[in-house]
């Protein structure tokens, strides 16, 4: 968790995150990487085999995902960007959403079937915290899905042309030890994988290899190639399938 003297205000992420919301088009918030992480967590969810779960998405911006959740079961989405709720709500208004601090939202204690949490806990103010709020939420033998970025992989990006982000921009990567570690007391963990290989340096210089990887393919196709660096943990984002403890 980062310093109190590093965390933004409240107030000031909300301003944030309210931006990022507007601006999704020009901040490229929706693309093919978003895409292959929703189709992992749908096809968790779906291995679940649970009849109409009931879900709830942590952390659901303007709703994209949670649009797709409710194929699935009763969802209910969450976030701290008033903007991003109303325009959830207004595109689609039979969904339940909740525009809140998570940390004091009025969520209902063991209720939920699964928790989906992408791209969030790195972006919070009080990490294990965030972890009790979904744990609370969550019926015994309930699942959690969290994703997030892979620290061993951004600490080696290198310049990929990202923005530099605000200072209302909480950003606190964790290592897949760090998050998992951080979910043992109240998870068993079930699923640990990474997807998207990418990075530039240490390592990842040599993995991800233009030169190399043109090698390799003549004898492995290239999808099996990008499998295997992720089984390796080389995956820009981890995955992690868990099931609160009794």
């Amino acid at each position: 968790m980062a310093s109190a003297q590093q965390v933004p205000p409240i107030q000031e992420q909300q301003q944030f995150w309210d931006w990022h919301w507007q601006n999704l088009e020009e901040r490229k918030v929706l693309n093919d990487w978003t895409e292959r992480r929703a189709r992992e967590i749908f096809r968790l969810i779906q291995g679940l085999h649970l009849e109409r779960p009931r879900i709830l998405d942590m952390g659901c911006g303007q709703g994209w995902f949670t649009e797709r959740l409710s194929d699935l079961g009763d969802v209910t989405g969450i976030d701290l960007s008033p903007e991003a709720i109303a325009a959830a709500r207004a595109r689609r208004p039979d969904i339940k959403y909740i525009a809140a601090n998570v940390y004091e939202a009025r969520l209902p204690e063991n209720h939920y079937d699964v928790v989906v949490s992408q791209e969030v806990i790195a972006h919070v103010e009080n990490q294990p915290m965030y972890v009790e709020r979904a744990a609370d939420s969550l019926k015994i033998g309930g699942h959690l899905i969290m994703t997030t970025g892979n620290k061993f992989v951004m600490d080696r990006m290198g310049d990929v042309g990202w923005n530099v982000q605000p200072p209302q921009h909480i950003a606190h990567q964790l290592s897949r030890v760090q998050l998992k570690n951080m979910l043992a007391p109240r998870f068993d963990i079930l699923k640990i994988f990474t997807i998207i290989p990418h990075g530039q340096r240490g390592i990842l210089r040599v993995v991800n290899s233009y030169k190399l990887n043109a090698l390799v393919r003549r004898l492995i196709p290239q999808e099996k190639v990008e499998r295997l660096k992720e089984k390796s943990g080389f995956g820009w984002q981890i995955v992690f399938l868990a099931q609160k403890k009794a």
